[in-house]
C-alpha cells in the first residue's frame, strides 16, 4: 500500500489557520448583535415604566394640542412689566401673533378667568421632610386662591409616582390627601411630570396647568429628560415649578464645564416651564412659598387667550414655532410669556 501523503504545512496555510482560529476566538467575545445587546442591557437597567393606574376624565372632544378645535389655535398668554406685575387692560390690537415667522390673523381674544384642569405634583422624597408641612399649607392656599370651578388632582412622588387624589373641586378631599402623605425615598421627577401632563391634558376644562414642587435632581425616573420634554411639547398644559435647590457651588475656572446637580435640576425645571409658557421659581427659603403660589394662581386667572386659525393648512403633524409680540411703541419694558410652539394636527390618512 502506498504511503499516505501528508499535506505540506506551507507558510500560506499556516497563516490562514492562525487567522481562522483567531477569528473564531474574537467572535466568541462579541455578541452576534452588539446593538441588540446594548438595548437589552439598557432595558434591563431601566426602572419599571410608571402608570398612575386610574381612569382620567373623558377628554374634551373639542380639544387638541393648543385650542378649542382642530382649526382654532388658542395661546394662553401672560403679560407683565419689569417688576413682574401683571399688565391688564390690553386689547386685541396690542398683540401680534407669528407662526414660524409668519404673522397670523387673530380671530378670538379675551381676558377671562377660565376654569382649569390642574394638577399639583408634590415631591415626597426624604429630603423634603423639613419642608413638607409648609408646602402642604401653601398648596391648600393655592387651591383656595384658584377658580372654584377648577378641577384639581394631586400627585405625590419619590422614587415612585402615586395619584393621591383624583380630579375634584372639594378642598376637604385635597386636605385629607395632603395630611396623609409620607415622606421618604428618592426622586422620580421626570416620571411625575410626564404622567402629570398626561393626566392634565385629559381633563375636561378648556385650560390646563400643572404646578410642580420639588427640591432635587431626578434620580429614579423611567423617562429621560428629552422624553419628558417631548411629552410637554405635544400637550396644551402650562407647567409652573417651584424648586428648593441647593446653592450652586463655586467650581473655579476648570470646573465650569461640568454642571453640578443643582445646575442640572435648575436647567430641567426651566426648560419644562419655558416650553409651555409657564415659569420656574427658585426660592432661597420655604417662607417664600406662600407668595409664589399666590403669584401663580393670580397669573392663571388673569391671562389673555389669543386665538387664530393657522395660515398653514397642511395637516402634517409638524412642529410650529410660536411668538407673540406687543404692538405698541410705549411697551418696551412689557414682556410676554407663552408656550414656544405646538404640533399641527395630522390628516386621517397619515
Amino acid at each position: 500500500m502506498p504511503p499516505k501523503i501528508k499535506p505540506r504545512l506551507t507558510i500560506r496555510r499556516l497563516f490562514l489557520l492562525v487567522f481562522l482560529v483567531g477569528l473564531g476566538c474574537f467572535s466568541n467575545l462579541i455578541p452576534a448583535d452588539s446593538s441588540q445587546s446594548e438595548t437589552t442591557k439598557e432595558q434591563r437597567n431601566r426602572p419599571t415604566k410608571p402608570d398612575l393606574g386610574t381612569k382620567t376624565p373623558k377628554e374634551d372632544t373639542k380639544g387638541f394640542t393648543i385650542g378649542v378645535n382642530v382649526d382654532l389655535v388658542v395661546m394662553h398668554t401672560s403679560v407683565y412689566d419689569k417688576n413682574g406685575l401683571f399688565v391688564s387692560g390690553l386689547k386685541q390690537d396690542n398683540f401680534k401673533v407669528y407662526e414660524d415667522g409668519i404673522e397670523q390673523k387673530i380671530s378670538s381674544f379675551s381676558q377671562e378667568d377660565v376654569p382649569l384642569s390642574m394638577g399639583l405634583l408634590i415631591d415626597l422624597s426624604g429630603s423634603m421632610r423639613t419642608r413638607i408641612d409648609k408646602v402642604n399649607s401653601a398648596a391648600l392656599a393655592f387651591i383656595r386662591a384658584s377658580n372654584p370651578e377648577d378641577q384639581v388632582f394631586l400627585i405625590g412622588f419619590n422614587e415612585e409616582v402615586e395619584l393621591l387624589q383624583d380630579y375634584t373641586n372639594d378642598i376637604d378631599e385635597i386636605t385629607d390627601s395632603l395630611e396623609n402623605t409620607i415622606v421618604s425615598g428618592g426622586t422620580a421627577l421626570y416620571d411625575a411630570v410626564y404622567l402629570g401632563v398626561q393626566k392634565t391634558h385629559a381633563g375636561s376644562k378648556p385650560k390646563k396647568a400643572l404646578v410642580v414642587i420639588t427640591d432635587g435632581e431626578d434620580k429614579d425616573s423611567y423617562y429621560s429628560l428629552d422624553e419628558m420634554v417631548a411629552k410637554v411639547q405635544e400637550s396644551d398644559v402650562q407647567v409652573f415649578a417651584v424648586g428648593f435647590l441647593s446653592a450652586i457651588p463655586d467650581k473655579g475656572l476648570f470646573g465650569r464645564f461640568n454642571k453640578s446637580a443643582p445646575e442640572k435640576a435648575r436647567d430641567a425645571l426651566q426648560r419644562i416651564c419655558e416650553e409651555t409658557g409657564g415659569k420656574a421659581f427658585f426660592p432661597k427659603d420655604i417662607s417664600e412659598m406662600g407668595a409664589i403660589v399666590a403669584e401663580i394662581a393670580h397669573e392663571l386667572r388673569n391671562q389673555y387667550s389669543i386665538g387664530f386659525t393657522s395660515s398653514n393648512s397642511t395637516r402634517d403633524g409638524s412642529w410650529r414655532r410660536m411668538k407673540i409680540e406687543l404692538n405698541a411703541k410705549d411697551m418696551k419694558d412689557i414682556h410676554v410669556r407663552c408656550r414656544r410652539g405646538y404640533y399641527a394636527p395630522k390628516s386621517s390618512n397619515q
